[in-house]
């Protein structure tokens, strides 16, 4: 299977999001999500996309026991920030994208290719890269098998 990478603007999202501070790990994130997808149904919430962001990468500066990744919830009603909840906005931007199975395709590959891909192509990450899912990757086996890595791209001048 090939892993394609390509350019699009992704669209504007209204989140619902947790952080989480701890050492990566397969099921990182699984509990933040629960917690959302509770809090959504209590407020009466649809809810779309799930993305995952991870704002420290190991071997970086942070001990591993202190690495930094976020779980937002695309949502869809009126919702107001509560406790360790925040409701935000993730502006539309471009983005350089590979859909792809991680059972199948290794997403440190990936991560590799679309980051060398970046160089090549003329263009400079421009913000924090994200993983979307259209539903649980833990529970939804279709999900999974069509990951995105989204990475916000500006054109090298």
């Amino acid at each position: 299977m090939a892993a394609e990478i390509k350019v699009k603007r992704a669209p504007t999202y209204k989140v619902a999001s947790l952080m989480r501070v701890g050492a990566y790990s397969p099921n990182m994130l699984r509990s933040e999500f629960s917690q959302l997808i509770r809090w959504a149904k209590k407020k009466k919430l649809g809810t779309g996309k799930w993305i995952l962001f991870f704002i420290d990468e190991p071997g970086g500066r942070r001990p591993m026991n202190k690495l930094r990744s976020e779980a937002c919830l695309q949502i869809r009603g009126r919702a107001v920030s509560e406790g360790r909840i925040k409701v935000k906005e993730l502006k539309k931007q471009n983005v350089a994208y590979v859909t792809f199975n991680p059972n199948v395709v290794s997403p440190m590959l990936v991560y590799s290719g679309i980051y060398g891909w970046l160089r090549y192509a003329g263009y400079k990450d421009a913000g924090l890269s994200r993983e979307v899912y259209a539903g649980s990757p833990w529970t939804n086996p279709r999900a999974w098998a069509n990951a995105e890595v989204q990475v916000p791209i500006k054109k090298r001048k």
